[in-house]
């Protein structure tokens, strides 16, 4: 008999843990969710994962508050997994967008929207990157972050060359929220469209309305430098230095302010009119030439 002992001590063991694990797989949902949040927090991420997908595939499709808040929780604790653990965005935004989807009220879906467009972006989903941002806005106007996805609209568009629609997008936002510490970005990237498109004159004029709303504030020296460079194209180096000069105290490059100035300023030198009749400057002018010919 003293033989079997050990045996029969080791089933009940095996015994034992069996039927605790089957009370913990067969538990409420919710003791279920808040072990995958204690797994989360102890740094086991991907198991966490996994159990938060057991709890939503256990809920099926059932109903009721208290059912919802624990299938509410698990998918935003999944997404959170995916986007700020696992670096997989693709998961992140799949968890996400169901949680939206289903819940789009809910105070988790509010945060969820905040991540959305991002993930959309890191996944080359451009159209779905915008689409987020603007369900974000339209969804809460009010909450913090609504005018940052505004923005990224229109810089989003900017970036695919739609011109028209990033000014509109810009506007908007300069128009929803006037007194938005990103008003300025929003009018300055306005004036660029202008620019990018080829309409100098245009750009100018709009670069001079940000500098003079923004006035003494470094979004107000970047209108500047870009106004600069739009009078370069223009072939107007005379202006341009005046614009750099101007540009150089708050920018935040000033070196590269530096470098368009002095560019600027070389090329006025060498067409400024010689007197022939004084010969220092004449041989000045020459040494000057012969060495910058000397240099290619």
């Amino acid at each position: 008999m003293q033989g079997w002992y050990p045996i029969e001590s080791m089933q009940k063991r095996i015994l034992s843990f069996l039927v605790v694990a089957l009370v913990c797989a067969c538990g409420e949902p919710s003791s279920r969710l808040e072990h995958a949040r204690d797994l989360a927090l102890s740094g086991h991420h991907q198991r966490a994962l996994l159990e938060a997908r057991a709890v939503l595939l256990s809920l099926g499709e059932e109903g009721g508050d208290k059912l919802d808040n624990v299938r509410r929780g698990a998918l935003k604790l999944s997404g959170d997994l995916c986007a700020l653990h696992l670096d997989d965005p693709r998961c992140a935004a799949r968890e996400y967008r169901e949680l939206v989807k289903r819940y789009p009220t809910a105070p988790e879906s509010f945060e969820a929207r905040e991540r959305l467009g991002d993930l959309d972006l890191r996944i080359g989903d451009l159209r779905g990157a915008l689409d987020a941002w603007a369900d974000q806005v339209a969804a809460a106007p009010d909450r913090a972050g609504a005018d940052a996805a505004q923005l990224k609209i229109a810089r989003a568009l900017l970036d695919r060359g739609d011109f028209h629609d990033a000014r509109a997008a810009a506007s908007e936002l300069q128009s929803r929220w006037p007194q938005s510490p990103l008003a300025s970005a929003a009018a300055l990237l306005a004036a660029s469209t202008f620019h990018l498109a080829g309409r100098q004159d245009e750009a100018i004029a709009a670069y001079d309305r940000v500098e003079a709303r923004f006035h003494g504030t470094q979004r107000a020296a970047e209108a500047l430098f870009e106004k600069g460079n739009c009078l370069v194209e223009q072939g107007n180096d005379s202006d341009a230095v005046q614009a750099y000069t101007a540009a150089l105290v708050r920018h935040d490059s000033p070196d590269v302010v530096q470098f368009a100035l002095d560019r600027a300023q070389r090329r006025i030198d060498r067409v400024r009119a010689v007197n022939p009749r004084n010969m220092s400057a004449v041989w000045d002018r020459g040494i000057a030439r012969a060495g910058h010919a000397s240099a290619h």
